[in-house]
């Protein structure tokens, strides 16, 4: 049999565990990760090309910009003589820490403990028109949760968590936020979530990276609220309900096309009460009760230290129009390219580009609310103790 290069293996595991986010941390539940332990940083330049940079595109954050990005992520599955699961995660999106352990209930039951902060939150209310998006007032906060977990597999491959958890978000004013709307109050939240995952992907053993199946996870929650005072205009205010439903969905799903090229699909998408009127407008994802942000991708691995992966962006919005009394579908459309080049088996160059034909995307920034169609990144990854499981 043939040997692999070193830096083939970690071409799979660079795309696999380095990739870090918020997301890949609190919506996924019982996936396998790569490393039994590990201790990487990221660290790089993130910027924004807006397609209009005028007086008007200014006043919705739309501007030309560059800041900066990266992550600092810790994993280790033999914490204490109990042997539980530590992570840790710090990055521009927000901070994370989990620790789960097999033994405190037993009878198979995991329990899993979480904290989520996410420190610079930005809002965008408002509603389309045309596919332009037209602001009611745009404004920051911040939130932190607690959640407590317990899970058990069901069956073979399906994982099933139930938990309470309960949560703090804070708002305030922006230099965006126009001065005739009211922002939320301050208010405490809690309630109880539900997850289920189907997971089914099979690993490369020669690379370490996913090659065929899918991992699809469903979550439901209900929440409920001590918020009070109005949110909105005099054209559209409205109060926060005292409860309110949510779902989310994410899939990752794996179809080989050759021995070094395989299709990826991943998708994230939510449904949640009309009347979540703060929930609905967060800014790091597509706006509404309704959204979907997916991506067609295809890994090409090119020689033995490179990856590259060019993919299709697709975006569905369902948001209410400026009185609130109907809403309007939205759907955007866009493409772009990562990769990664390994110089070692700890040291990794990762960029990426992507442009989507839509106003709201993320914030490039943490201390002020900066975006465009256009969107670029380029950093070094560095990975310290990495054990393979």
């Amino acid at each position: 049999m043939n040997a692999i290069h070193p830096c083939l293996v970690l071409a799979g595991l660079a795309t696999v565990a380095s990739a870090q986010s918020m997301v890949d941390l609190t919506d996924v539940r019982n996936v396998a990760r790569p490393y039994t332990s590990v201790f990487e940083i990221e660290a790089g330049a993130i910027g924004t090309r807006a397609n209009s940079s005028d007086a008007a595109a200014k006043a919705i954050g739309l501007d030309d910009d560059i800041s900066w990005d990266g992550h600092i992520y810790y994993r280790d599955e033999a914490v204490g003589s109990r042997r539980g699961t530590l992570e840790a995660y710090a990055g521009r999106d927000g901070l994370f820490g989990a620790f789960t352990d097999g033994k405190i209930v037993g009878d198979d039951t995991v329990t899993r403990f979480e904290f989520r902060g996410r420190p610079w939150q930005f809002y965008r209310d408002g509603s389309y028109e045309r596919g332009k998006f037209r602001p009611n007032g745009l404004y920051e906060g911040s939130d932190y949760e607690g959640y407590v977990g317990f899970g058990r597999e069901a069956q073979q491959g399906l994982y099933v968590e139930l938990g309470p958890f309960y949560k703090q978000l804070n708002f305030r004013r922006s230099s965006l936020t126009q001065p005739t709307f009211t922002i939320p109050e301050d208010y405490a939240a809690y309630g109880g979530r539900l997850y289920l995952e189907q997971n089914g992907v099979q690993l490369d053993r020669r690379r370490g990276m996913p090659r065929d199946g899918y991992a699809l996870t469903l979550i439901g929650e209900r929440e409920w609220n001590d918020s009070s005072g109005l949110i909105g205009t005099s054209i559209f205010s409205t109060e926060l309900p005292s409860a309110v439903w949510r779902m989310r969905g994410r899939l990752e799903w794996y179809v080989p096309s050759s021995d070094d090229a395989t299709w990826e699909i991943f998708a994230n998408g939510g449904w949640s009460d009309e009347k979540d009127r703060v929930q609905n407008f967060e800014a790091q994802r597509p706006l509404g009760s309704q959204w979907v942000d997916a991506q067609l991708r295809l890994r090409l691995q090119l020689g033995a230290s490179m990856t590259l992966t060019p993919f299709a962006i697709g975006q569905y919005s369902r948001v209410l129009m400026e009185d609130g009394n109907s809403s309007r579908r939205e759907f955007f459309f866009g493409g772009g390219i990562e990769t990664y080049v390994h110089f070692s088996d700890s040291i990794s160059l990762h960029g990426s580009y992507s442009y989507v034909d839509t106003d709201n995307r993320p914030s490039i920034r943490i201390d002020e609310d900066v975006h465009g169609e256009h969107m670029f990144y380029l950093g070094m990854l560095v990975r310290f103790g990495g054990t393979r499981r």
